[in-house]
């Protein structure tokens, strides 16, 4: 005697019932935003668990390990000291007010904690292409594995930066507690504009190289060894630079003790909340179009 389905599978009235149609989800944001919100809190064991496997991937072949996690802030402050040593780079006539090895170590270590967090959804989604075409999984866990990746090699790059300042014997300000504060802008600014690239770096390739291109020369157009000029055309550019804020932010609260520009601060705090919510709808839509495209 043959069973049946349900004998064999169980009850599938209970099975949760997903239908697709032509219509845009936009045209219903209510219902976009709680599906979205669902999505998000269901996220974090399946990211925890993203978060681990891509850790271990990712330092289990290497010769050198945890090493490359510091590598280029140290090749970056290695370059402005070596420009600082042949006088190209005053620290004198720019007034850090640390040893200069140290503030340039810092400042680094900031900068790349943005260049991670930029970097790492693109990885994570390009890496899990196969898994999303063939697993229907909430896409959040991949940004919130991304973000983990991120914080992880900057905690790598903070036990060199305080084994430094510890050696120049830098003392910083009781305001260092509220460092968390532009660490996390940095980082969600980074999220944010890696998420709005997602849709367009899985179609080309070319996007990845291109970020690799512009982040390195983007450290120079940034404060990151030095403070941020009024003057001239890479004043001006500094000036709207919208890391230049979070950056210089996250430096005085160790160093000066409080922001110098609060104001900018929290309006570009402000605005990459609002781009990253942005980003996370066009996320949300454009990924299962493109999905579609890459598993037909």
């Amino acid at each position: 005697m043959t069973e049946s389905y349900e004998s064999q599978h169980g009850d599938v009235s209970n099975l949760e019932l997903t239908r697709y149609t032509p219509e845009s989800r936009i045209r219903h944001p209510i219902s976009l935003l709680k599906e979205m919100w669902h999505d998000l809190k269901a996220s974090r064991e399946l990211a925890w668990r993203l978060f681990i496997r891509d850790i271990s991937a990712q330092y289990r072949q290497t010769a050198l390990g945890y090493f490359w996690a510091i590598f280029p802030p140290l090749v970056s402050s290695m370059v402005f000291i070596l420009l600082r040593s042949s006088t190209m780079i005053d620290a004198r006539q720019i007034g850090v007010g640390i040893p200069y090895p140290a503030y340039v170590m810092m400042g680094a270590t900031f900068y790349y904690l943005f260049v991670d967090a930029l970097n790492a959804p693109l990885k994570v989604i390009t890496e899990s292409k196969m898994i999303l075409t063939k697993i229907n999984l909430p896409r959040e866990a991949l940004i919130l594995s991304a973000m983990g990746d991120a914080l992880f090699s900057f905690t790598i790059k903070c036990i060199l930066l305080v084994g430094i300042m510890i050696y120049y014997g830098v003392s910083v300000y009781w305001t260092v507690i509220f460092l968390p504060i532009p660490l996390i802008g940095l980082l969600l600014m980074g999220t944010m504009v890696g998420v709005l690239l997602i849709p367009l770096g899985l179609l080309y390739k070319d996007v990845q190289s291109a970020l690799m291109i512009a982040t390195s020369g983007l450290i120079f157009l940034t404060p990151v060894a030095y403070l941020p000029s009024t003057q001239g055309t890479l004043g001006h550019i500094m000036r709207i630079n919208p890391i230049t804020p979070l950056l210089m932010g996250a430096k005085d609260l160790v160093i000066r003790g409080i922001p110098e520009d609060l104001p900018t601060f929290f309006l570009v705090f402000g605005l990459t909340l609002g781009f990253l919510f942005i980003g996370w709808i066009i996320y949300r839509l454009a990924l299962p179009i493109i999905i579609e495209r890459i598993g037909a």
